[in-house]
């Protein structure tokens, strides 16, 4: 029989308001307005874009339909004629298998059978024997499926999507995380593009298209959602509520160091409030040494593996799986590191405390990051950022507008060139070069109602947590309790390991050692053989969802990288690589690289060294040139001094020429023209090693040949040479 009401009318909400405080009594308090709003429109087939705060219940939108009409399909005489389905199925596109799998375990709670329909599900279902498309297009054993965008494209969809079992009981095709259609969907995954074809070309018309997600900003990104969707005009209810985070502190903190070593100590004083915590990193090498490093702080034991966990998306989807329930269930298990695989969606209630090393790329997934924790109102949570300072001067150049001046190099004079900076994102710029209210400027990024109050800084606004800009400006030191423990239960304090003293280099092990110079070439080679690997490998079966870094890791090449010189067999070379899933392929290939950088290297070395030693010996040589061309100056200067010109009539003079004077008589031209002679030459030690000036060589012998006619006047007529003082003795 046709349904004779709307799920919007006043009896569907009522029948909504019923069902969901029969099945579902944890919820107290039943559904919010706004989740009913949804709700009620998903059932009734409209298309709807919702953006909310984390944690503020977006999952419901899509549980609360199916849950309402299988009640109804189980006792349809207790309630009125609505539109309704035999066996309702819904479909939700995950960004991660750690989601979808989050997902299942959430709706299990409210006994809605859900599936991850993933790569290690499907593994398992084949070696069951199970046919896994008949099962899901029959609509009996599961109400929900979850699906990444890559798996759409397989024939099994194609075989589901075409089974009319299916098309007849599909309620709604959703989109968990939709801001990831243009941040994941432009280069990293752009199959997120394609998923609003996919609704579009194989559902019914009829099928509510679902968009969630907590970060897509307002204008040219919810535009290009909306067209990627298919959503326009008015044939979509678009719900858009502040996205603001009323229990979570947003602190960006300086770091005092950099962050390319290996001690964190900023860390520790954090992990060792004993809260849980997640240490969001941008790279997988970045979590191992952010790992390792609080697994050392720890004291020796299996404990700090209990203590202490990993999440990233090399591990086996049973493991991550493990790893939440342990992080919400075992008291003892405080803190995971983890990649983006952690960032989007996952509803760990426990998870008190976010601490992110560096800002992402977006201020969506920033946003993201900090959405894990305080999922529970009622916990008062922090979101924490470190970063370089250099970063928040990057960040407030950019939005200023100012460029600095180059630099000139000392030895050449000219511009000094730079390694080219790449632009951060406009909302995190304004973000990070933000002097007055983080909150504030993130409230105007996004539009969240209502702006007379929201774009107010934090003391203005009477915010419970103020950002970290307002209460340093106010001085307000805020305290957060620990995560509860068992009564009987202690957590050891993080220690910061000791460093340890490295020996000085003996002369063999600098040999070894490369240059930075010679280290930048060597890691450009090494990444590019990185990406051959990756091309090569990246179609096999097995490494679909592997990511780009992992095919061969940044430290692993620079690991490489300080032994290259080391290197002399290829026995050595697998020694090295004995954690790298492809050495057996790829070790004699990457061999003949390491044989080819070595040769270059020491090819240049000895180039180098033939060109010092010529620039050495050519130096000694014009120094020792003008050594003898000032010698030479000097005694030209001497004999000048002495043959200077004199009036004629100083030969008759009646006064006898002086007695001949020594080096160690008192006055006379000789001692004045030795004295000269000692103190060019003491110039002349002075000042080696230095360019002499022709110009002040000169100045210098018009004064010598001024002072000593002085001198020679004083004492009579003076002689043009030799002879002539002899002729003037009588002899």
């Amino acid at each position: 029989m046709p349904s004779q009401h709307r799920w919007t009318d006043a009896q569907g909400r009522q029948t909504v308001q019923t069902i969901v405080k029969k099945l579902i009594p944890q919820w107290s308090n039943g559904l919010y307005s706004y989740q009913e709003d949804v709700i009620l429109r998903v059932l009734d087939g409209q298309d709807v874009l919702c953006c909310l705060n984390t944690g503020g219940g977006k999952s419901a939108m899509f549980s609360v339909p199916l849950i309402v009409l299988r009640e109804m399909t189980r006792n349809p005489h207790l309630y009125p004629r609505l539109r309704t389905r035999a066996r309702p199925v819904g479909i939700v596109i995950t960004p991660t298998k750690g989601l979808a799998a989050n997902i299942v375990h959430e709706l299990q709670k409210l006994d809605l059978p859900a599936f991850a329909y993933c790569h290690e599900t499907i593994t398992q279902s084949r070696k069951k024997g199970e046919n896994l498309v008949k099962i899901i297009a029959d609509c009996k054993t599961y109400s929900l499926i979850c699906v990444d965008p890559e798996h759409l494209r397989d024939d099994s969809w194609r075989l589901i999507t075409a089974s009319d079992t299916f098309r007849a009981n599909v309620i709604f095709g959703c989109v968990d995380e939709a801001h990831l259609i243009n941040e994941w969907g432009a280069e990293f995954r752009p199959l997120f593009k394609h998923i609003g074809a996919f609704f579009r070309g194989r559902l019914p018309s009829t099928v509510a298209i679902l968009a969630l997600s907590a970060t897509i900003q307002p204008g040219v990104e919810t535009n290009s959602i909306c067209r990627s969707l298919g959503f326009s005009g008015n044939n979509f209810y678009h719900l858009r509520l502040s996205n603001e985070r009323h229990n979570l502190q947003f602190i960006i903190q300086p770091l005092d160091h950099g962050f390319s070593g290996d001690e964190f100590p900023e860390l520790l004083e954090y992990l060792n409030q004993n809260r849980k915590t997640v240490v969001h990193c941008r790279r997988i090498e970045d979590l191992q040494r952010l790992f390792m490093y609080a697994f050392d702080s720890l004291p020796p034991g299996l404990d700090r593996l209990r203590r202490i966990k990993t999440y990233h998306s090399l591990h086996s989807f049973d493991v991550n799986t493990e790893t939440l329930r342990l992080l919400d269930e075992d008291p003892m298990c405080q803190a995971v590191f983890a990649t983006v695989a952690f960032t989007n969606g996952l509803n760990i209630r426990s998870i008190v405390d976010s601490l992110a090393y560096k800002f992402p790329k977006t201020l969506n997934l920033k946003l993201q990051e900090g959405g894990r924790a305080g999922r529970d109102p009622e916990t008062r949570a922090r979101a924490v950022t470190f970063i370089q300072p250099s970063v928040l001067s990057d960040a407030e150049k950019q939005i200023s507008g100012r460029v600095d001046a180059p630099k000139i190099s000392r030895k050449t004079g000219k511009p000094v060139r730079t390694k080219k900076t790449t632009p951060i994102e406009h909302s995190a710029a304004l973000v990070l070069s933000e002097s007055k209210c983080y909150i504030a400027t993130i409230n105007r990024i996004y539009q969240n109602p209502p702006l007379e109050t929201s774009t107010l800084d934090c003391i203005s606004a009477k915010r419970l947590l103020p950002c970290s800009l307002c209460a340093k400006r106010k001085k307000i030191n805020i305290e957060y309790a620990p995560s509860p423990l068992p009564t009987d239960m202690t957590l050891p304090p993080f220690i910061a390991p000791a460093t340890p003293q490295s020996a000085p280099l003996t002369p063999e092990e600098k040999k070894l050692k490369l240059t930075r110079k010679e280290r930048d070439p060597v890691m450009l080679a090494l990444e590019k053989f990185a990406e051959d690997v990756r091309r090569t490998e990246q179609y096999h079966p097995d490494n679909h969802h592997r990511p780009k870094s992992s095919y061969f890791p940044s430290s692993m090449r620079e690991h490489l990288a300080g032994k290259l010189l080391a290197l002399d067999s290829l026995f050595a070379l697998r020694a090295l690589l004995t954690s790298w899933n492809f050495a057996s392929t790829y070790a004699g290939s990457l061999y003949d690289l390491v044989v080819e950088l070595q040769a270059t290297i020491r090819s240049d070395r000895e180039a180098a060294r033939v060109e010092k030693n010529a620039k050495q010996r050519a130096t000694r040589l014009s120094k020792k040139a003008l050594q003898d061309s000032e010698m030479s100056e000097v005694d030209d200067n001497v004999e000048e001094s002495e043959h200077s010109d004199v009036d004629d009539d100083r030969r008759s003079s009646p006064i006898p020429p002086p007695a001949k004077r020594t080096k160690t008589g008192s006055g006379g031209v000789l001692k004045e023209v030795t004295n000269r002679t000692k103190l060019s030459s003491g110039r002349k030690e002075s000042s080696r090693g230095k360019k002499s000036s022709k110009t002040k060589s000169q100045a210098n012998v018009a004064k010598e040949k001024q002072t000593l006619a002085t001198i020679a006047a004083g004492f009579g007529p003076a002689y043009r040479t030799t002879s002539d003082r002899r002729r003037a003795r009588g002899g």
